[in-house]
């Protein structure tokens, strides 16, 4: 069984449903997005679109910050650093896993499965900075 909240890596996020996520461009620019997340076995999960900024971001720098946040983006408390990457193709039961987390916290994710249903999709993989 997935530990959830246990141990968490993030603890100035706990309590909070949604996270403003940090990523880089190439030039260092900042770009913030608000996203949903679960915490597993000590790390967190985010599901994107394959093709998003932010999956071409990390790939170029895995450096992140995370904030909570409201469901349309206003900071709520203070960043923290993280590392980020993008789970491969073998991690599916990784991947499986969070996104039925996700749908358990989250319940309108059946419905975003269905409007996102033919886009290819992609899991993040967050750690803390201090790991």
């Amino acid at each position: 069984m997935a530990k959830l909240w246990y141990d968490n890596p993030f603890p100035t996020l706990e309590g909070y449903k949604n996270i403003n996520l940090t990523t880089f461009r190439k030039s260092g620019e900042p770009m913030v997005t608000p996203v949903w997340y679960v915490v597993m076995n000590g790390r967190m999960y985010v599901r994107t679109g394959a093709d998003s900024g932010k999956v071409k971001r990390i790939r170029n720098n895995p450096r992140v910050l995370l904030a909570p946040a409201t469901v349309r983006g206003k900071r709520l408390g203070a960043e923290s650093e993280a590392w980020a990457r993008i789970l491969d193709t073998g991690e599916e039961e990784v991947a499986e896993k969070a996104m039925e987390l996700l749908g358990r916290r989250y319940k309108t994710t059946p419905l975003v499965d269905l409007l996102t249903r033919n886009e290819e999709r992609a899991v993040l993989e967050i750690t803390p900075a201090a790991r």
